[in-house]
């Protein structure tokens, strides 16, 4: 199918080189249209969230989507390739499917088995169909992804109890101090990852919470949920003085919190220690910050330990996980196999149609008055003739065992190479008649409302 996915994740590339390959949420529908001006691709896709950068795509060869998508990140995101290109991941076909699935399901996230990676692939799908980068085969892809992800969290408990980035890092916060009762926590952002931080705060009993949005308006509306203090970002820098914890999780393509403003701070602090949790990508704080005396800075590359832990616990789980996904991955390689043997069957069909269409022209004028019986009966013969080589080809597609007889049938009948076009292909009924994206993507919204942006 010449399918490629070309990556980079929290478990080869630190957070210095994840941030700089990004993709906000403004520029992707950008990046989205310049991967259709990619000579051979044909279909495209992006996910993008605080752990990986994947670019999927489908049309030329391997070699040459590979070099076409590592040369993209380059230019798009102006780096050199050098930097990046070490912590690279292939997958091709088959085991991009896979690898998909894997993710969807949150078998490959910081967190396993977290739920928010299924919202941000369900998001990234919205946009890449809305553009129409997405055709076929792709589009098949990562639906049925999404299928496996809720299937793999409603038949299984990968995320019973689960715990997410937002979790891991009050808990983190919580084992520094010992307690959060007598403390103060600013948090930067009102974000859903913001929201869900306040929500474990208030839950470990966190003392003073006060929260800062680019707008006063945006800060009350999220503090009120949670009986927080509410900040406009012009005035959260007075919060600095005398917080005890930040945890950080906005938007911004810049660091928001600079060395020079926190080294001012901690002289009026007097030693008294500082500890910040940077949970976006790209990060809030700038990394030299935690060269300062009595400052105390974790990154999301911090968190790995509890997700090891986490991951240990779920070891049993993941087990049937690894099930479901391979069932599922046959289900497309049936589906997959259909679709290369609808334009042979339709090509056959067409055969059969133009032979007894010129036979039938020179036999009715020796039937005048009884075209219709004869009529009638020619397709009865011609449908009990095509019937069985039919059903056999449908069986060899599931079995995967389609190639020999598509080639037989080709020298058999002198079949055209010419392809169906994809309304020919979807209104046969050999190919599934699967949900539209935007049914699809609604039907799910309103049970994930909840979800948040980032991936754990």
């Amino acid at each position: 199918m010449d399918l490629v996915c070309v990556g980079l994740n929290h478990k080869l590339c630190s957070v210095e080189i994840r941030e700089r390959l990004a993709f906000s949420e403004s520029n992707l529908p950008k990046a989205l249209s310049l991967m259709k001006e990619i000579e051979g691709v044909r279909e495209s896709f992006i996910l993008s969230t605080c752990n990986r950068v994947e670019l999927y795509g489908r049309g030329c060869s391997y070699g040459e989507m590979d070099s076409a998508f590592t040369r993209f990140l380059s230019e798009f995101h102006s780096l050199d390739e050098h930097l990046f290109s070490p912590y690279l991941y292939r997958h091709w076909n088959r085991d991009a499917v896979r690898h998909l699935f894997r993710v969807t399901s949150g078998l490959d996230s910081l967190v396993v088995g977290e739920n928010e990676i299924y919202g941000q692939v369900r998001n990234a799908f919205q946009t890449a169909n809305r553009l129409r980068n997405l055709d076929s085969v792709l589009y098949q892809v990562v639906e049925r992804a999404l299928r496996v992800g809720k299937r793999v969290r409603s038949k299984t408990r990968i995320n019973e109890r689960a715990v997410s980035v937002s979790s891991i890092a009050v808990e983190l916060a919580e084992k520094i101090f010992g307690k959060l009762s007598g403390e103060q926590v600013l948090v930067l952002g009102t974000g859903k990852m913001s929201e869900q931080t306040m929500k474990y705060l208030v839950e470990h009993g966190a003392g003073k919470i006060t929260v800062a949005s680019r707008t006063y308006e945006r800060a009350l509306e999220v503090a009120q949920k949670f009986g927080a203090q509410p900040v406009g970002f012009g005035d959260w820098f007075r919060s600095l003085r005398s917080s005890d914890i930040v945890i950080s999780s906005t938007a911004s393509p810049q660091p928001i919190v600079r060395f020079e403003d926190v080294q001012l701070i901690m002289k009026e602090r007097r030693h008294k220690p500082l500890c910040f949790i940077d949970i976006a990508v790209p990060r809030d704080i700038d990394p030299r910050v935690g060269e300062l005396d009595d400052v105390y800075l974790y990154d999301i590359d911090d968190l790995k330990g509890v997700s090891e832990i986490n991951l240990r616990l779920r070891k049993q789980e993941v087990e049937h996980c690894e099930e479901i996904i391979a069932n599922e991955l046959s289900s497309f390689d049936e589906w997959h196999q259909s679709l290369d043997a609808t334009p042979a069957i339709q090509k056959l069909t067409a055969y059969f149609d133009h032979v007894v269409e010129h036979e039938l022209h020179k036999a009715k004028q020796g039937f005048k008055g009884k075209e219709k019986e004869l009529d009638s009966l020619v397709r009865k013969i011609k449908a009990s003739l095509l019937h069985t080589p039919l059903e056999q080809l449908k069986e060899s597609a599931k079995l995967g065992s389609i190639e020999h007889h598509l080639h037989t049938l080709h020298t058999l009948f002198q079949l055209g190479e010419k392809p169906l076009s994809p309304e020919a292909r979807e209104s046969h009924p050999l190919v599934e008649d699967d949900l539209a994206p935007n049914d699809f993507v609604e039907r799910e919204t309103e049970k994930n409302s909840a979800t948040p942006t980032r991936e754990n």
